[in-house]
């Protein structure tokens, strides 16, 4: 088996294996990617998506053909990634729901799970309740049109968790779609929503706002934006740590569901 940093020469070679973000991710640079093949006719075997933040690697995805999960392909991958020179290592983070993740995988090389309050509610587009809309006496617009300092500026400033919503005390500019919405009042930005398209779910792992009404605002705006753009079976999910909105969001998408995220680290 060969194992190879995916580039964008190599990048063709892995699209099969890759999700669309992660493809993106890699292309500008976001996101690395490590993929092992056969070392006779070439063909890919599977891949091992990261990130590098300031205080940690958070091991993204491993995605192993199925003809080949019998193998050591996940274990080769992993130790790679892991393999890091003295002066180069950091602690490693892999988090998900029970669904994503290899936990038996991760213990074998030594990730310890980690006691957090880290869950997605989750319900289809079909799920979130039509909101009756307050009056109109707030400016919603796209994050592609917001200025961008400003809204950064606003997100700092708030009580934001540095694991997985902005971990390197910045926003990402390629991570958040241009769909995130900003809420302002007479030129105060006082909601913010941010967004991430994934192949197969929306997610929203931040929401903040000094005005509830306009938050209920912003909400109902959302609504309108992704049942223009999304068909109703689009699943989506939103982020809860330590309950915070819990019953506001459950409210929100009904019928939905909790799925607790796990986290685990190695050092």
């Amino acid at each position: 088996m060969n194992t190879e940093i995916i580039t964008e020469e190599s990048i063709g070679k892995y699209l099969k294996l890759l999700r669309n973000e992660e493809i993106f991710g890699i292309l500008d640079g976001r996101i690395s990617g490590i993929g092992a093949c056969d070392d006779e006719t070439d063909l890919p075997q599977g891949i091992l998506t990261a990130e590098i933040h300031m205080d940690y690697i958070r091991i993204r995805r491993i995605h192993v053909l199925p003809e080949y999960r019998e193998g050591d392909t996940a274990h080769i991958l992993l130790h790679v990634v892991m393999d890091l020179p003295e002066d180069l290592k950091m602690p490693f983070m892999c988090y998900g729901t029970e669904d994503e993740i290899d936990t038996e995988l991760l213990s074998e090389y030594g990730f310890k799970e980690i006691s957090t309050d880290y869950s997605w509610i989750e319900g289809l587009l079909a799920n979130y309740k039509e909101i009756k809309a307050p009056p109109k006496a707030y400016e919603v617009g796209t994050l592609d049109k917001a200025p961008m300092d400003r809204v950064q500026r606003f997100v700092l400033e708030s009580n934001y968790d540095k694991l997985l919503q902005i971990p390197d005390g910045y926003l990402e500019g390629d991570r958040f779609s241009d769909a995130s919405l900003v809420c302002m009042d007479r030129n105060t930005i006082v909601s913010v929503i941010l967004m991430e398209e994934t192949d197969d779910t929306i997610r929203i792992p931040y929401i903040h706002t000094k005005n509830n009404l306009a938050l209920l605002y912003a909400l109902f705006v959302l609504r309108k934006l992704l049942n223009s753009e999304y068909e109703s079976k689009a699943r989506i999910q939103f982020l809860m740590h330590k309950g915070i909105g819990r019953e506001a969001i459950r409210a929100l998408i009904h019928p939905g569901y909790e799925k607790k995220i796990r986290v685990f680290r190695y050092e």
